[in-house]
């Protein structure tokens, strides 16, 4: 029995049964479209945040509270926790830290951040409707606008005086003023023009300290001009607000902030300027080594650990499904051999050997695997463009496809072998008895 008979035969065995062909390879179908789709996102979503990390630039430092990872430690749950938010009662950042890093060695300029979630309102007054809704309220000062290289459609950023620390009297410029992202302002004033400068915006927050609900309001200063939506967040769905009503927000604690983000002189010089940044903040924390601070290269790092966790699970998940896909092929297989039990003895009887019977039903579930593989590349590619268009970027790639060539292969030899095995210890006497 030749390779070119084994092959003539099992595409007559699929021909004979189409549906039940069809039916077997569901499964693998599904699971080689979910590798294709799922592998696509994941690399969608890898290329979109080192774009994104790319475009903040190569010569950011960012300072946060908490002891930094030891290389030997390797990347871990410390440094993915560096990527969120921490109150700001638990923070060692200082202003005065903040002003340490602007006349750091080798800095260019620095600005502080703090950032909540709060429920904002506007309107209510003169029988109006009150609006409202929640977003992210983000405390700095008028660097901030200056570093990320972003504009002011309508009025002015934060005034730079009053976040410096500088004393303020009673109605000067900087106390109680808000600069709105474009949703924002579209929310509550169903406007992003210049009408609505000069318009209230009402936080209201949870006081720490006697944990009562109150409000602080806030003059519109600004709109902001619309900006890309990003994996990490939607920029249009922010409120600036001066750093000192947000540490009067988050708890009163007038001294602290969550992060400094520190832009250096030149890229070459990133090391030197981590390390001088490291010693003039520390200085002030009495040689405590009570903060971290992240070159774009670390947070890099962070996200890859991240990603490689998140692509472990992809294939976890991929797997499942091609497993259960060759369970039915494996399935089917069995009753074919079942079936066909007078051909085995025929075949047998006229001289063929059992390497060639395990040959036969071992490459007609290779063939169902591979057609399922066929057909499910196809589908798992116009996912992925489905995806892209409409929730996370997705972008597919050569080698998530040849990945699926290969585990639909590999399926197809699994779910073969035993079917194949069990076809070789037919008796011939007995098979030849069999009906067919």
């Amino acid at each position: 029995m030749t390779l070119k008979e084994i092959f003539r035969t099992a595409m007559r065995s699929l021909r004979i049964n189409p549906m039940r062909a069809m039916l077997s390879i569901l499964g693998v179908i599904i699971g080689i479209a979910s590798v294709i789709a799922l592998i696509a996102m994941g690399e969608g979503v890898r290329n979109q945040i080192t774009k994104e990390i790319q475009d903040l630039g190569t010569n950011l430092l960012v300072v946060r509270s908490g002891e930094p990872v030891s290389d030997t430690e390797g990347i871990s749950g410390a440094q993915i926790e560096m990527l969120s938010q921490p109150d700001l009662g638990t923070s060692t950042i200082t202003v005065q830290d903040l002003e340490s890093a602007r006349s750091s060695s080798y800095i260019d300029d620095a600005y502080p951040m703090i950032q909540m979630v709060y429920d904002i309102e506007a309107g209510g007054q003169d029988g109006g409707e009150a609006k409202q809704t929640r977003t992210f309220v983000k405390g700095t000062d008028g660097h901030y606008i200056e570093m990320n290289k972003v504009q002011v459609a309508h009025g002015r950023f934060l005034t730079t005086k009053a976040s410096e620390g500088e004393e303020e009297e009673e109605g000067e410029e900087g106390a109680g003023e808000t600069v709105l992202a474009t949703l924002v302002a579209q929310t509550l004033f169903g406007s992003t023009g210049e009408d609505v400068l000069g318009r209230e915006v009402v936080i209201k927050y949870l006081d720490p300290s006697s944990m009562e609900q109150k409000q602080k309001e806030f003059e519109v200063v600004g709109v902001m001009e619309e900006r890309r939506v990003t994996v990490f967040n939607n920029p249009n769905l922010e409120m600036y607000i001066p750093i000192q009503d947000a540490q009067v927000l988050a708890g009163g604690y007038e001294d602290l902030v969550l992060e400094i983000n520190a832009a250096v002189d030149s890229e070459d010089n990133i090391d030197a300027a981590k390390a001088a940044l490291e010693q003039v903040i520390r200085s002030n924390h009495e040689g405590e080594l009570d903060f971290n601070i992240q070159t774009q290269e670390d947070l890099m790092e962070t996200y890859q650990y991240i990603f490689n966790v998140l692509t472990a699970l992809v294939f976890g998940v991929a797997t499942i499904s091609l497993i259960t896909g060759g369970v039915g092929v494996a399935n089917i297989m069995y009753v074919s051999v079942k079936e066909r039990t007078k051909e085995i003895g025929v075949r047998l009887a006229q001289g063929a050997s059992k390497r060639m019977i395990i040959l036969q039903f071992l490459f007609e579930s290779i063939l169902l695997c591979m057609l399922g593989a066929l057909i499910g590349i196809p589908l798992g590619l116009f996912a992925s463009f489905l995806i892209n268009l409409s929730v996370l970027p997705a972008t597919p790639t050569l080698w998530s496809i040849l990945v699926a060539f290969g585990a639909a292969f590999m399926v197809g030899v699994l779910a073969g072998v035993f079917p194949a095995r069990q076809a070789t210890k037919v008796e011939i006497t007995e098979a030849l008895r069999a009906e067919f």
